[in-house]
């Protein structure tokens, strides 16, 4: 069944304009970076700001563009790594590097859902303090991403 699923994705029109055009490929593969620069780039200082770094820059404003950086990012990951994976999903679901990226991508987005609706969350916007919990939340989200990001690098490698 997934098989099957996967060929027709491979097969469909748009994976085989992306795979045959000189420029549709490097284009998505461009965007895919640039989304994973917001992605990091938003949640690292927002990460290291919990961590008690940058407290000379207001925490609300900080986290809050931080915040919006990153989901931009991430939503635009997803859309340009989709139309990466198209290209050759059948190999790529068989990919460990591939598999590890996208469970962490999965964990990584996870972990900043249960940070941003919690209330340690809101008093961190408020007061500029971030308590254990969230200190240690952070300590995962930029270990999760960064070895999500490791681990999207070694896809082409295995």
């Amino acid at each position: 069944m997934l098989e099957t699923w996967l060929q027709a994705l491979h097969d469909w029109e748009v994976a085989a304009l992306v795979r045959r055009s000189f420029y549709v490929y490097p284009l998505i593969n461009a965007t895919h970076i640039f989304a994973l620069t917001l992605l990091i780039g938003g949640i690292l200082p927002a990460d290291l700001r919990m961590l008690g770094f940058f407290r000379g820059v207001a925490a609300g404003p900080f986290l809050r563009l931080t915040t919006t950086m990153s989901a931009i990012g991430l939503a635009l990951a997803i859309a340009s790594g989709f139309m990466l994976f198209i290209v050759q999903p059948l190999e790529y679901v068989r990919n460990p590097a591939f598999l590890t990226k996208i469970s962490l991508v999965a964990l990584g987005a996870a972990n900043a859902l249960v940070i941003r609706f919690s209330g340690a969350w809101r008093m961190a916007l408020a007061t500029g303090e971030a308590g254990a919990g969230l200190k240690l939340g952070a300590v995962l989200s930029m270990t999760i991403w960064i070895a999500a990001l490791l681990s999207g690098r070694w896809i082409a490698f295995l």
